[in-house]
């Protein structure tokens, strides 16, 4: 989603921010001054006029520091940091991509971005824990939100079903007082009516009632299940179709507002 890929990208510029004086640090220590010569060689197939040094950003950070790991990094990082670098490289190759990140992928990403920054005592690790931190209350809200609403569901179901049952017992039994049993293909039709009517209940697709809540994707406060600030983004690039897409906006705040919804 969108807002995930946000998240991502705050991220990599926090680690990028984090990282950047260690790596110089490690490699001056270990290369003098010729560190820079020494970082130059992973980029050999780079045309880029410019050093690395004087564009820092993640792929060139976890790249030198995947190919000096035994000569600079060893000693004062172990194998479980290791594994972070690799596995941060990977995700940084799919954010280039523009591959979609999903809650997990998105908090396995700033889980690992912040172990590596707190191994090497970075300040910036505070950063990716807030942002991990809301991404985790974004996600539970979400749930939460939606277990309520199935409950509710639920609920009314339940509560239909029982009305059908208490009515359909209801006329069989005066239908039988009064008429006796001699008519009780009316007391079948009512059964079967009633059952009919059960069925499509039970079977109908769930009516979700949607309240004020936060878009996944951009963060903004919506009322329904779609978000239209999103569909604008996606369509509004066409312009046959932008005034389309204010006008839904428009119309679906509009139906699904707290005020609209209540009946006022």
């Amino acid at each position: 989603m969108r807002k995930d890929r946000e998240r991502v990208t705050r991220a990599l510029d926090a680690l990028s921010s984090g990282l950047a004086p260690y790596v110089e640090k490690q490699l001056q220590s270990v290369y003098h001054d010729q560190w820079r010569n020494v970082v130059q060689q992973s980029f050999r197939d780079d045309r880029s006029s410019s050093t690395p040094e004087e564009r820092w950003d993640a792929h060139s950070l976890l790249t030198v520091m995947w190919d000096q790991w035994n000569r600079a990094f060893r000693g004062r990082l172990d194998h479980a940091e290791r594994s972070l670098v690799s596995e941060l490289r990977e995700y940084r190759n799919r954010w280039a991509h523009q591959v979609d990140f999903n809650f997990d992928d998105t908090y396995r990403i700033l889980d690992s971005a912040e172990r590596l920054l707190a191994a090497v005592e970075a300040e910036e690790r505070g950063a990716i824990s807030r942002e991990k931190n809301d991404l985790l209350r974004a996600h539970f809200s979400q749930e939460a939100r939606t277990a309520y609403r199935k409950a509710q569901i639920n609920r009314r179901k339940w509560h239909d079903l029982t009305v059908y049952f208490v009515c359909a017992v209801s006329l069989v039994f005066v239908m039988t007082v009064l008429m006796g049993g001699a008519y009780w293909f009316f007391s079948v039709f009512i059964v079967l009516l009633f059952g009919y009517l059960a069925y499509n209940r039970t079977n109908s697709p769930a009516p979700f009632f949607y309240g004020p809540h936060e878009c996944m994707d951009c963060g903004k406060v919506i009322y329904g299940e779609t978000c239209p600030y999103c569909e604008e983004t996606a369509w509004g690039a066409d312009g046959s179709h932008a005034a389309h897409n204010k006008a839904g906006m428009s119309r679906e705040l509009v139906e699904n507002s707290p005020a609209t919804m209540a009946g006022v």
